[in-house]
């Protein structure tokens, strides 16, 4: 091969890494995080409330095919998550000696932890079915709900007060580099304050989070902001 294709290869390859690295790429990892997200936690928490009977707990973990289809949910929700946190690595990467020290601190220890959250909650849910699939044994009432609200509390309570952490990181960081609108990063205040303080077990809560990195992503990709600083 001649020099000139080494040359060709070499620069083919710096490509591909700086478009790995680029804001479009944090953007559409941001994008599939938030989607794989949600797919996921629809199906994981699509099961019997905490007033359920015996009976219908019973019967819900009897479906000979949950087992699969959970495993399969879960390949989704780790991609999610990577995805995550490729989000996480570019915007640090691209913002450079920008980023104050504190408010990087948060932004990605809040990121690891959330995913580490999301994981446990995610595998209290998902355990009874893997009991009953892989396991072959029938699922214990008692010990399937007591799993769900571990799970909740996982979920409901723990996970959005880390993942308000991000999205408060995020939004100062937003407004001291001007990567993000003024109007998103005020309405980033408003859902982390409104994630902090909230005291409910309301499910749909944990929608929050994957929603704010949806929009942040989003508005990142048309935008596609200038003041970053290069890799």
């Amino acid at each position: 091969m001649s020099d000139r294709g080494f040359v060709d290869d070499g620069a083919s390859a710096a490509g591909w890494r700086r478009s790995l690295r680029s804001i479009e790429a944090a953007a559409v990892a941001g994008i599939v995080a938030a989607l794989g997200w949600v797919y996921s936690l629809v199906r994981l928490l699509d099961g019997p409330t905490v007033e359920a009977s015996e009976a219908e707990i019973t019967r819900f973990y009897a479906d000979p095919d949950t087992g699969w289809d959970t495993l399969f949910v879960l390949q989704i929700l780790v991609v999610a998550t990577a995805g995550f946190l490729w989000f996480i690595g570019v915007i640090r990467n691209r913002i450079g000696t920008n980023i104050p020290r504190l408010f990087d601190t948060v932004f990605s220890g809040g990121g690891i932890l959330y995913a580490g959250l999301l994981f446990v909650g995610a595998g209290a849910l998902a355990a009874p079915f893997m009991l009953a699939e892989f396991g072959g044994m029938d699922v214990e009432a008692g010990s399937a709900a007591m799993a769900r609200s571990f799970a909740r509390v996982i979920l409901a309570v723990f996970v959005p007060r880390v993942a308000a952490l991000v999205v408060l990181s995020t939004s100062t960081l937003g407004l001291r580099t001007g990567v993000l609108p003024r109007w998103l990063v005020f309405a980033g205040y408003l859902t982390g304050i409104a994630m902090v303080l909230n005291v409910t077990f309301f499910s749909p809560s944990v929608y929050a989070f994957p929603g704010w990195i949806a929009v942040v992503s989003i508005v990142l990709l048309i935008r596609r902001p200038q003041r970053m600083q290069p890799e």
